[in-house]
């Protein structure tokens, strides 16, 4: 037994050394790992497409390429640099920012990767921040105006000499300006490019003509009758189809989907909702408090945004924010003799008082919001609208009119750029880069038309710059996306998709197959997406001068894809067929930039980076573009 137990200890101390000597060899003794593949000119040549593709806009076939690249060497890491710069075109920044930190791991000592990721760590901070804000970011300066002025109305007409005679609502759509003169019995349609001539059109006592669809309007009259309208722009006629009737007296009316209308009932004291197009009643609300026990109720204007109603209570001096999934009251705050209302681009809803003061509230921010006074002294103001180019105010009579751009505010603005399909040109002797512009912000018309003060750094020099012209930016196409149109229609054709994430894939596919990116997304609000998702869409949409038009079909969308779509400058349309979409209106610029006689070709992606910065007013715009001449067509 003690000879068996002998052998025993022999062997486990035995075990034990060998262990131990395994563990504690030095690591020159260690089996070494083979160092994985290389193919150095595989990896470049990969990295050439990828650059191609780069700079023609073709994003997701760069990001392929520079996944290639690396993949055959896996040292390769210029690939971090430009797939960094790749996802900051998709807006996808959380990717684009721990690329180049990746990247810098490397080159810790490369200034402008540090310049740039320090930028991009900014602008997505910004992007999250103008989701959420805390306080109003614009700036509105109201101008009085003549309807002369304003609409281009011949000063000897009557109806620049004496106006209307007592206006209901007015509102905008498909490039239309429609008042209802309730009391002159008359719906007049004005072009907002001037170059539409006033239509005028007898109606009973018009209130409201709401935007369907671009040509498409619903009328509601003061004693309820309610008609669909189909407007003729170049024959300047109209098709009156009548509808039905409700039991209000209406004041006004709003969509809250596509399947359910809002309509302030005055002297019924309720705000009251149909369905559509049946106009059965479906539900009403009216306060639910003793407040308004000494004073009637009296609801002269409602406005939707998203699932939320607004509704201004004259008689109470008092504006109600209600949630009409489950007819609930989230809001109210006090403002005196309130006429009409009309929501922002950030959420903030604007209040038009009868003593002739516009007042906002930012109703959706996470912080308590006042009551804030925009502009005073529009005596006899009546009734406002909001077309892209800002708000439009006028008097009982229409003769006087106030209106302003949207200005961005003193906060710090995001724009957002992309150099794409650059070129060399010669003049005057001398070789210049040219290269294009999508510029995009969410003061998208303040910037259109505006000459932007332009830096350009290239091979660490600063280059003289500036914008040779500005045009119209007529690229890409309209892509619309629904789960299921069930007796909805469209002239075009639809994706089907349920959710954002689909989308993108099927943006990015239509960019792989060599199409340009669309300019306009025409989505169905039923679409699911996260809060996160919205987010690097907005980044999406910014990036790439994307307008997001919402098609709120049987549901409304919710506040955060309602706000992003605003900021884009999108519209919401009501229309189960839709048959007409307007063009995105965007604008590009074209840059050039002079280049030294002594122009190399080679060097690292850093090394050879062309920077440029532009501002308009307090909007900064900052891109970067790796720019090798010898890669480059030349005109």
């Amino acid at each position: 037994m003690a000879t068996v137990a002998n052998h025993k200890g022999i062997l486990f101390s035995t075990i034990t050394i060998l262990l131990l000597t395994f563990f504690t060899l030095p690591q020159a003794y260690a089996a070494p790992l083979p160092p994985p593949p290389v193919d150095r000119e595989a990896a470049e040549e990969a990295f050439l497409r990828a650059y191609d593709h780069f700079i023609n806009n073709r994003i997701w076939d760069s990001i392929d390429e520079l996944n290639k690249s690396q993949g055959h060497n896996v040292y390769f890491v210029d690939a971090y640099y430009m797939r960094s710069l790749a996802y900051r075109r998709l807006g996808r920044y959380p990717e684009a920012i721990a690329e180049m930190a990746h990247y810098l791991e490397v080159r810790q000592d490369d200034p402008r990767a540090n310049i740039i990721l320090d930028t991009m760590r900014d602008e997505w901070a910004i992007i999250q921040k103008v989701l959420k804000p805390d306080r109003i970011q614009t700036n509105y300066f109201f101008s009085p105006h003549t309807l002369h002025s304003l609409l281009d109305v011949p000063f000897a007409s009557v109806l620049s000499l004496r106006g209307m005679q007592g206006l209901g609502k007015m509102s905008s759509g498909g490039g239309l300006l429609m008042l209802c003169d309730t009391y002159g019995d008359k719906l007049w349609g004005f072009g907002l490019s001037r170059s539409t001539e006033p239509m005028a059109f007898d109606i009973d006592k018009p209130v409201i003509c709401l935007p369907v669809a671009p040509t498409r309007a619903l009328l509601f009259q003061k004693d309820g009758g309610v008609s669909n309208v189909t407007f003729d722009y170049t024959q300047r006629t109209a098709d009156f189809e009548p509808l039905g009737g409700i039991n209000a007296n209406v004041a006004d009316a709003a969509f809250v989907d596509s399947t359910l209308l809002a309509v302030a009932d005055r002297t019924g004291q309720a705000v009251r909702f149909y369905g559509y197009p049946s106009l059965g009643e479906t539900a009403e609300w009216k306060p639910g408090d003793d407040e308004t026990a000494d004073k009637l109720f009296e609801p002269v204007a409602i406005a939707t945004y998203g699932p939320f109603i607004a509704i201004a209570d004259r008689t109470n001096e008092r504006v109600y924010i209600v949630d009409t999934y489950t007819l609930t009251e989230r809001q109210r705050f006090d403002v005196p003799l309130p006429r009409d209302l009309q929501w922002g681009i950030e959420g903030d809803l604007y209040v038009l008082s009868e003593n002739g003061t516009l007042y906002s509230k930012l109703v959706f921010s996470s912080n308590a919001q006042g009551v804030e006074t925009v502009a005073e002294g529009m005596k006899d103001a009546w009734c406002m609208t909001w077309t892209n180019q800002g708000p439009m105010i006028c008097d009982i009579s229409a003769r006087t009119w106030w209106s302003s751009r949207i200005n961005p505010g003193r906060q710090e603005t995001i724009g957002a750029m992309s150099l794409y399909a650059p070129w060399l040109e010669d003049r005057l002797d001398t070789e210049n880069l040219m290269v294009r512009v999508v510029a995009s912000s969410t003061f998208q018309n303040f910037i259109q038309n505006k000459i932007p003060d332009t830096q350009a750094i290239w091979r660490n020099e600063l280059r003289p710059s500036r914008v040779f012209d500005i045009a119209p930016s007529n690229r890409g196409s309209i892509r619309f996306y629904s789960p299921s149109l069930g007796d909805a229609t469209t002239d075009a054709k639809v994706t089907r998709v349920s959710t954002l994430a689909e989308v993108m894939a099927d943006i990015a596919s239509v960019s792989r197959f060599g199409d340009e990116i669309p300019k306009v997304l025409v989505l169905d609000t039923r679409i699911t997406a996260t809060d996160e998702e919205l987010s690097l869409f907005l980044a999406f949409l910014l990036q790439q001068g994307i307008r997001l038009d919402l098609w709120s079909l049987a549901r409304p969308a919710s506040p955060l894809l309602t706000h992003i779509s605003k900021m884009t400058l999108g519209t919401t349309y009501y229309a189960r067929t839709l048959d007409i979409v307007r063009s995105n209106n965007s604008y590009e610029w074209i840059l050039s930039i002079p280049l030294p006689p002594d122009t190399y070709t080679f060097g690292y992606p850093s090394e050879s980076t062309l920077s440029i910065y532009a501002t308009i007013d307090v909007i900064r715009f900052t891109d970067w573009m790796p720019i090798w001449p010898s890669l480059l067509k030349k005109k």
